[in-house]
């Protein structure tokens, strides 16, 4: 089953079942960046995969990208309201896959970046493979903090003892590194895709309403602190994304991309 783009582009998503699982592969455009066009791809397999009761749900990318995070090509040249708006839909669309009531896997076959690890971190486990690239929150490089979705998720997916770490030295992780770290949950020298699906049914096979229930008590507090600092701490990042330091590097890194 194939999903078109709203305005009837090539597809931002594809979604296959099998044994009640959804697998859902993100092919938004050019490394799989984060701007409207791929946060909308999101929600509406979440939607899809809700709709049609899927068991849980497997997320990955394509090629050599999970996602490289925001897109700093498209959104470098939103105006101030219009990129509130869009870190505010990013937030909600983190939260909503954090807190998705069926089990939810990343299958990590490439680059997670940045925004991109911060998708992949909101899943319940991630797998990825040995061969897959980079894995890392390289916010901090480009002179921005973190929103309160952002934050929490990592928080709650990073051992402790990396937290502080991985968001103060803003370091890209080769995916042993990135293991050893907490980052990913498995490491696979083979097809992160079928690795992930053996975890998601593995975690699927809990009674529905017993793993909705401690999922929501292993999160919920990290919901409720991400939603009390949603307007502050995304006033933050906006201000600092219109900083001209933050200015200078981003579009040091739109050049590198060709933007």
């Amino acid at each position: 089953m194939i999903a078109e783009g709203a305005t009837g582009e090539a597809a931002t998503y594809r979604l296959d079942w099998r044994d009640g699982l959804a697998l859902v592969r993100l092919t938004c455009g050019k490394a799989n960046a984060l701007n409207p066009r791929s946060l909308a791809a999101i929600e509406r397999a979440l939607d899809e995969a809700a709709s049609g009761g899927a068991r849980g749900l497997v997320l990955t990318g394509y090629e050599r990208f999970f996602s490289a995070g925001l897109d700093l090509v498209t959104l470098y040249g939103l105006e101030r309201d219009a990129m509130d708006g869009f870190m505010a839909w990013f937030d909600a669309v983190m939260l909503r896959v954090f807190a998705f009531p069926r089990p939810v896997v990343a299958a990590v076959g490439g680059h997670a970046v940045a925004g991109g690890a911060v998708l992949a971190l909101a899943c319940d486990a991630r797998v990825m493979s040995v061969g897959a690239g980079w894995f890392g929150l390289n916010e901090i490089r480009l002179g921005v903090p973190f929103p309160a979705s952002a934050l929490e998720i990592v928080r709650h997916a990073v051992p402790a003892g990396w937290v502080a770490q991985v968001l103060y030295e803003g370091e890209l992780h080769d995916p042993r590194e990135a293991l050893a770290r907490g980052l990913v949950t498995d490491l696979v020298d083979g097809d992160a895709v079928e690795a992930a699906r053996q975890t998601c049914a593995r975690l699927a096979a809990a009674p529905a309403g017993a793993f909705e229930a401690i999922k929501l008590a292993l999160k919920g507090s990290a919901v409720e602190r991400a939603r009390v600092t949603l307007g502050p701490l995304r006033r933050a990042f906006v201000d600092a994304w219109y900083a001209p330091e933050a200015r200078r590097r981003i579009d040091e890194a739109r050049a590198r991309l060709g933007g």
